[in-house]
């Protein structure tokens, strides 16, 4: 009989969104759910973005630029970095997509911390690559383990800071020892910051800097998170101009709507709104943690716009009760870490709506 799906199909399992909003508003009963499962913005974009959108609708009939121009120009004296040095995706999942794309043969080896977005060993996999994960050392990445599994045949290795879900960074000073350690003919490095705006540690590593003392290494960042730019898909890669070459090779024509790039530059016009969004998460992250510590659910430092609450055996009937109050939060057994709850920080005024809730479970 003919096969006409590849069998590596069977390996990969599909990536479970949930249910839309709308329909488990419906469901439910309610007019508005408070969403905070997703790491979403909760400031929403910039009014400016909004406006960009409403004036560009009339030309949606019109392809967009396939080099994304405008944006990575903007991008570029933001982050002091050439054009040449980006590339634009779909959200940084279509990123992750080429890269294996374009880097990965069948045999080769991509090392990625455990648990981690499961991007990283989906892509991997369906490029006939081997997956070799590293276990996290609590709610840390191990450098010392990642870099006693790297062999001949790596060609890839993924290291995510903030990490997703456990929100701790990888410092910048073990980042460069352990890049140091790969030697004269290292692998490719790929840094997932998609965080990154919402670390407030001093040693946070930045890849956009990195980049240009190591040259393998690339970083990936959004626009979801900051910019508020999620439901438009709409990611960036740095890295050396050689490298971006390639990507470009394997990139979709036209593969940044139109209504996302001219939101993308909206965004990066409007750097009070960014300023706001990031004071927002960085005022109400310690709150939301010394909250949820008193009520017994405590969390690793988190670097990024969400925090791991352990709450053990309460996790299942916590995530119930909110649910039924409107709240949404993600199930911790669902991204690797059992007994734990992945909750966004909100606005004061959202925090204290789950607090509420969540006190009334006790």
């Amino acid at each position: 009989m003919r096969r006409l799906w590849r069998t590596v199909l069977d390996r990969v399992d599909p990536y479970d969104a949930g249910k839309s909003l709308e329909v488990v508003a419906r469901e439910l009963g309610l007019d508005t759910l408070l969403r905070m499962s997703a790491n979403e913005n909760p400031l929403g974009p910039s009014p400016r973005v909004v406006e960009a959108i409403r004036r560009e609708a009339p030309r949606v009939h019109l392809y967009p630029d396939g080099g994304g121009t405008e944006v990575r120009e903007a991008l570029g004296k933001r982050l002091s970095a050439p054009p040449e040095t980006i590339v634009l995706g779909n959200g940084a999942d279509e990123l992750l997509a080429m890269l294996a794309r374009a880097a990965l043969d069948p045999g080769d080896e991509v090392v990625i911390p455990h648990p981690a977005f499961e991007p990283y060993g989906t892509e991997a996999t369906l490029s006939g690559a081997t997956v070799v994960q590293s276990p996290l050392k609590g709610y840390e990445q191990d450098l010392d383990d990642m870099l006693g599994r790297i062999t001949a045949r790596t060609k890839c290795v993924i290291i995510c800071t903030p990490h997703n879900p456990a929100a701790t960074i990888v410092r910048r000073r073990p980042l460069e020892r352990f890049l140091d350690a790969l030697g004269a003919d290292p692998p490719l490095v790929i840094l997932d910051e998609a965080y990154i705006d919402f670390c407030d540690d001093d040693d946070t590593a930045d890849g956009v800097v990195l980049q240009r003392r190591y040259p393998t290494l690339v970083s990936l960042r959004t626009f979801s998170k900051i910019a508020g730019l999620a439901g438009l898909r709409i990611g960036y890669a740095i890295a050396r101009p050689e490298h971006i070459e390639r990507l470009n090779r394997v990139r979709a024509p036209y593969n940044v709507n139109r209504l996302a790039q001219v939101a993308a530059v909206a965004a990066l016009a409007d750097p009070d709104h960014l300023d706001r969004t990031r004071r927002v998460v960085l005022e109400e992250r310690p709150r939301l943690q010394a909250a949820l510590a008193e009520r017994g659910a405590p969390s690793p430092p988190s670097q990024a716009n969400f925090v791991l609450a352990k709450v053990g055996e309460r996790a299942g009937p916590l995530r119930a009760a909110l649910f039924q109050a409107g709240i949404l939060v993600r199930d911790g057994a669902g991204v690797g870490f059992p007994g734990h709850l992945r909750i966004a920080v909100g606005t004061a005024e959202q925090n204290q709506r789950l607090l509420a809730v969540w006190d009334r479970t006790r």
